[in-house]
């Protein structure tokens, strides 16, 4: 894999602990019980936080920051970035039913945002990013110090 551009970095960064739960949740019952459990609830728990912690900063970072510098430089990544705003609300709406406890089938919901998050991530990381990657340095310098508000120290040369 190429190295990132270092305005992309933290986003790389979480997207590999997405992915980590991502596939764990797609395992079910097959994924390896260290760190984690088979129950559905105690998943979807873990979810709740991890969206609360984790891709709550990191989909404003995207949609307030990313996207918005994607969109406007690069003709190619404005229908992406409407799919991916898309997708940021219907993992928050799954979220919000494992928040209130009201998903249907909760293992059928868990498999579901499992694969919605690892779809989303695997774009992001195969399409979106090399796309803005090949952006003129101004446009890679802008999304850098727009990036820096949202991970201060982590977007430095």
């Amino acid at each position: 894999m190429a190295k990132r551009h270092i305005s992309i970095v933290p986003l790389a960064r979480d997207h590999h602990e997405a992915l980590l739960l991502a596939v764990r949740l797609q395992q079910g019952k097959q994924a390896l019980l260290k760190l984690w459990s088979h129950d559905p609830e105690f998943q979807a728990r873990h979810v709740v936080s991890f969206y609360d912690q984790h891709l709550t900063k990191h989909f404003n970072a995207e949609e307030q920051a990313l996207f918005p510098l994607a969109a406007a430089h690069i003709l190619q990544a404005r229908d992406m970035v409407r799919k991916l705003i898309e997708d940021h609300k219907t993992i928050a709406q799954m979220v919000g039913r494992f928040r209130s406890g009201t998903p249907g089938s909760l293992e059928q919901e868990l498999v579901s945002f499992g694969k919605l998050l690892e779809d989303h991530v695997r774009f992001e990381d195969r399409v979106l990013f090399p796309l803005i990657e090949q952006a003129p340095n101004h446009v890679l310098n802008e999304l850098q110090q727009a990036m820096a508000r949202y991970y201060p120290g982590e977007v430095t040369r």
